[in-house]
């Protein structure tokens, strides 16, 4: 009696094995960059992926002013956009000139992003200092950081009107004291 062939055992083992391998395969093939990386690990809100690809627009260069968080919510057709940066440790000299040219071309790249975005509002933050076992988070929570900069432009105001608003100071809440301390000098706080 000839013996028995197993080639139908080997057809299924190498289907399965093709199935089992092609996606360890595709996953070395797309690996995230570190622009996608870091888009994803600061998207917030229910539009997140709105929020991931405002992230990877600005994050294709180094930003003098840390972006701490990008939130895109919205309902409908209509979305709403937060960018929060960081008011201390920049990445690069910064002065005033830089700041307003940084914060116009992120409204602008945001905004370029898709055409239910209606407004886009950027806040720069420092922490506030807490003392140690202070309550952070949950109803009784102290605050952990202070706006000293927060600027809502909505969709349709030229670049030349917002840089005129950042400029001028108009329609903008800043304060002082942390211009006067943070930029004046024009330098790397990191």
């Amino acid at each position: 009696m000839p013996p028995r062939t197993s080639a139908p055992y080997a057809a299924i083992a190498l289907v399965l094995a093709s199935a089992l391998a092609a996606p360890a395969l595709a996953a070395r093939a797309v690996r995230p960059s570190l622009v996608q990386i870091d888009a994803v690990a600061r998207a917030r809100g229910n539009r997140r992926a709105i929020a991931v690809a405002i992230g990877e627009r600005l994050f294709t260069h180094v930003l003098p002013v840390q972006l701490l968080e990008i939130r895109a919510s919205g309902l409908g057709k209509r979305a709403y956009v937060g960018l929060r940066f960081s008011g201390e440790k920049f990445h690069g000299p910064v002065s005033e000139a830089r700041l307003d040219r940084e914060l116009l071309s992120a409204v602008e790249n945001a905004f370029a992003v898709s055409p239910e975005i209606r407004e886009v509002d950027c806040w720069i933050v420092v922490p506030i200092p807490v003392a140690p076992g202070a309550i952070v988070s949950g109803d009784k929570a102290v605050p952990t950081e202070r706006d000293v900069l927060t600027l809502s432009v909505r969709r349709g105001e030229s670049a030349a009107h917002l840089a005129r608003r950042l400029k001028d100071g108009e329609g903008i809440v800043v304060d002082p004291h942390w211009v006067a301390r943070a930029l004046a000098r024009g330098t790397t706080h990191a």
